[in-house]
C-alpha cells in the first residue's frame, strides 16, 4: 500500500503485525483477542485507537561494511514516534495478579477452572480500561524511507532501523507495553493461553 503520510503507513502497519502469524506475535495477539472475546473485529477496534506522532527526524546513512572500510550508504531518516494507546500492559497485568490471588486463596481448583477465571478477569480488566479511558504514551525510535514508486510519485515507508532485529518494540508502544508486560509478568500457573482460547471459544 502507497501513501505519502508517514502515520498512514503505521496504522496499516500495525494491522499487518496483529493479523501475521509470525510466531513472535501470536501470544500478544491471543492476549488481546482474551482482553476482548466479544468484538468481532477486535484488531481494528485495537488498530482505530492508536494515535501516532512523529516528534523528531534526524538524517541518517546505513553503514556498510567494505573490507576494512566503512561506507556509507542508503540515506534515511531516523524517527522519534510519540505512540498513544490504551493500557493493555496495565489490563493484563491486574488479571495475572487477580489470578494468583484466587489460587493461592482456593488450593485445589483445577488447571480449567483457573483458566477459565484469568479469561474473565482479562475481559473484565480490558474493558475497565476502556471505560476508563486509561492510556499510556510511549515513545519508538524507527526507520523512516521515501520509496520512489515510479513516475516521479514516492511512498513513505516506516520500518526497522538497521541495527534492529525485529519490531517487537513497535508492537509493544502499539499495545501500551504489554509486550514488556507480559515478559517481565508471567501467566499464572496452569494457564496456557492457547488452551484458555479453546476453552473459550475463542478461535
Amino acid at each position: 500500500m502507497y501513501d505519502k503520510i508517514p502515520t498512514n503507513d503505521l496504522k496499516n502497519k500495525c494491522y499487518e503485525y496483529l493479523t501475521s502469524k509470525d510466531e513472535d506475535v501470536v501470544e500478544y495477539k491471543n492476549m488481546i483477542m482474551l482482553m476482548y472475546p466479544k468484538e468481532v473485529y477486535v484488531i481494528k477496534k485495537v488498530n482505530k485507537n492508536i494515535e501516532y506522532n512523529i516528534i523528531e527526524e534526524e538524517e541518517c546513512f546505513e553503514l556498510i561494511n567494505q573490507g576494512s572500510i566503512l561506507e556509507q550508504k542508503n540515506r534515511y531518516f531516523k524517527v522519534k514516534i510519540k505512540v498513544t494507546s490504551y493500557n493493555y500492559a496495565e489490563a493484563y497485568k491486574n488479571a495475572v495478579m487477580a489470578t494468583n490471588k484466587y489460587i493461592e486463596q482456593n488450593k485445589n481448583i483445577s488447571k480449567e477452572e483457573i483458566q477459565k477465571y484469568f479469561a474473565k478477569q482479562l475481559e473484565h480488566e480490558g474493558n475497565k480500561i476502556i471505560d476508563n479511558k486509561e492510556k499510556t504514551v510511549m515513545y519508538v525510535y524507527k526507520k523512516q524511507d521515501d520509496v520512489d514508486i515510479g513516475r516521479g510519485d514516492y511512498s513513505v515507508v516506516i520500518s526497522k532501523l538497521p541495527e534492529q532485529k525485529d519490531n517487537l518494540d513497535f508492537l509493544n508502544v502499539m499495545l501500551g507495553g504489554l509486550v514488556e508486560e507480559m515478559d517481565r509478568t508471567k501467566l499464572p500457573d496452569g494457564v496456557d493461553l492457547e488452551e484458555t482460547m479453546k476453552l473459550m471459544g475463542i478461535e
